[in-house]
């Protein structure tokens, strides 16, 4: 018997076609860009996007306190477009020096910050390659001084002052009286200020009055026996270069009965009151960074001096110039030293940690974690003086669109919903948490309305809404206190570290004590037209009302002393959105009773 073997059939062999290819390369590179997108957008979590410049500073890639520190460096005369003066057919160009502009850094720094984030995805990324490409640079707001547009103004005025003139004998010519010509400081600075801030480059008018002629006044005052004055009061303070005039029709509003009469002092008060206003620049503190590997603070921000009006000193000298006919008198400006100076970090005590505490918040949504970020941002390099008040809402200033954040889910009356700055409550709690385990005193502080899951076990937080519900604490130690926040987004942690020197003092914290549970209500059912029908989505998660009692012992200097702290949490019941004619969940809808 005979067996024939099969047929030997070979295997299908596949061949890819071109399209195949093209397709895999396509997959392939589009995987790669997404990783270079998601690589991308990782390293920039809280850095400015690479190719930004703030008046054509590069500031790309940098912290925005890192920014701030580099255009304080490199900024220290910024530029400001020439404003011509003119009178009749006189011009005058003050310039940059005489116009004193005073950039916003800061406020450069968070505008530079937000590009690349503040709108779509698409746009975003568009303006990222915008930046990248060198297409994307910034110009500070600017501030002028007035007293130095002032200053400038009334050296111009000096030359264009002119007296009147009686009527005077010439031998045999008599001349006839002629009017004069003065300069309004106030007018002319408060038109070219304003000019400035429009951006209108126009040249200014310089604004004058007419000064009558002596003969015209003695005659309008024949049965007087004042003298009214005829020329200016200068005030000025060399130092500072700052000049203010006086002119005749202000000097006679301040000496109703003409020179050697009484002077309306409260008048007078109000007018240095004004300037003490113009003048007024607040000292700003230095900002610090504490080098773990030196072991000691290092500049963030340098500190800078302010200055500040002695009005008491200014109206006795203005007085006294007023009622003997000077024409000259002084100023009286203090300095306002910094409560921080960048000068004298080695003084300050600051060597060692002196208390941390770190949260988390891993899982937040991208806008969540966006605030936490800008509001631990400004709490980079805070240095609190010696029995010194830290002021959150101070520091964090304004929580809105305006000053970085944006909107994320808060609480807001008996619910949570979406509004500017949810998140920033996880750096005040964090900030309340290290200063609580470091035993210092707790000035301010409220709990959460109802208990919060982000923060672990209840009554340990710390709520905030600018301006009224701050949080608060005070320096007690003898050394300066280095505030520096670290947030990780990555791993969804953020730190607050406390430097200075430590206390010889133990802290002890007991565990929370819960009492007065008060038992969730009926969830709640809300009807919600964007839903389909049928369909049920859960917003509030139930949670018991409850109060928690956490105690501090702390022991100092061989004496004990126990706070206690006390936190009352409100019932939430659960929420629940439903489409139109959907069936509410144990709730009876046939009918009958």
């Amino acid at each position: 018997m005979q067996t024939s073997l099969p047929a030997y059939r070979p295997r299908p062999t596949f061949h890819r076609s071109a399209a195949d290819f093209v397709a895999i390369w396509f997959i392939v590179a589009a995987l790669s860009v997404l990783a270079a997108l998601a690589g991308w957008q990782f390293w920039h979590t809280d850095r400015i996007f690479i190719g930004v410049k703030v008046a054509e500073i590069p500031v790309g890639g940098m912290t925005r306190s890192a920014a701030l520190l580099h255009l304080s460096r490199e900024l220290r005369a910024y530029p400001a477009p020439p404003v011509t003066v003119e009178f009749e057919e006189r011009r005058w160009t003050l310039s940059t020096v005489q116009l004193g502009p005073q950039p916003d850094l800061l406020a450069a720094v968070n505008a530079a910050y937000l590009i690349g984030r503040q709108g779509r995805l698409g746009e975003n990324l568009a303006d990222q390659l915008r930046a990248l490409l060198g297409a994307r640079s910034l110009q500070p707001p600017t501030h002028f001084d007035e007293a130095t547009v002032r200053y400038a103004l009334s050296q111009i005025a000096a030359d264009v002052r002119r007296p009147g003139r009686a009527e005077m004998t010439v031998g045999d010519l008599i001349l006839p009286s002629a009017s004069g010509v003065d300069v309004d400081v106030d007018a002319s600075a408060r038109l070219v200020l304003a000019r400035l801030q429009a951006g209108d480059r126009r040249s200014v008018a310089l604004q004058t009055y007419t000064v009558t002629p002596p003969d015209a006044q003695s005659s309008s005052t024949a049965n007087a026996t004042a003298i009214s004055p005829a020329l200016p009061l200068v005030v000025r303070d060399e130092a500072s270069g700052l000049v203010f005039a006086l002119d005749p029709a202000t000097q006679q509003r301040l000496l109703p009965n003409g020179v050697g009469g009484w002077v309306n002092e409260a008048a007078l008060r109000e007018l240095a009151e004004r300037w003490a206003e113009e003048i007024y620049i607040p000292a700003q503190d230095a900002r610090l960074r504490f080098d773990v590997n030196a072991g000691r603070p290092v500049v963030l921000q340098p500190s800078l001096s302010g200055r500040q009006l002695n009005v008491k000193e200014t109206t006795a000298t203005i007085q006294r110039a007023l009622t003997s006919g000077q024409s000259q008198a002084q100023l009286s400006v203090d300095v306002v030293a910094p409560k921080v100076d960048s000068n004298r970090i080695d003084e300050m005590g600051i060597q060692e940690l002196v208390a941390n505490s770190t949260t988390y918040f891993a899982g937040s949504s991208r806008d969540r974690i966006h605030n936490i970020e800008v509001a631990a941002e400004k709490f980079e390099g805070i240095v609190i003086p010696p029995n010194g008040i830290f002021s959150f809402n101070s520091i964090v200033q304004d929580v809105s669109a305006a000053n970085g954040f944006e909107d994320s889910l808060i609480i807001w009356g008996d619910r949570t919903a979406v509004g500017v700055g949810g998140g920033v409550c996880q750096v005040s709690t964090t900030a309340f948490r290290s200063a609580f385990l470091g035993g210092f005193p707790i000035v301010e502080r409220y709990n959460h309305g109802y208990v919060v899951s982000w923060y672990g076990e209840p009554g340990m937080d710390a709520t905030i809404y600018t301006p009224s519900v701050d949080f608060k604490f005070r320096n007690d130690t003898s050394a300066y206190l280095l505030v520096q926040p670290v947030v990780n987004s990555a791993n969804g942690t953020i730190s607050f570290l406390y430097y200075g020197t430590k206390p010889n003092r133990q802290v002890t914290i007991t565990e929370p004590v819960i009492s007065d549970v008060v038992e969730v209500g009926e969830p709640v059912y809300q009807e919600d037209e964007s839903l389909a029908p049928g369909q049920i989505k859960q917003v509030e998660t139930a949670k018991q009302g409850l109060t928690v009692t956490v105690e501090r012992t702390i022991v100092e200097n061989g004496e004990s002393r126990v706070d206690k702290l006390v936190s009352v949490y409100q019932p939430w019941s659960a929420v629940f959105l439903v489409g139109p004619g959907t069936p509410i969940p144990g709730r009876d809808t046939s009918g009958t009773p």
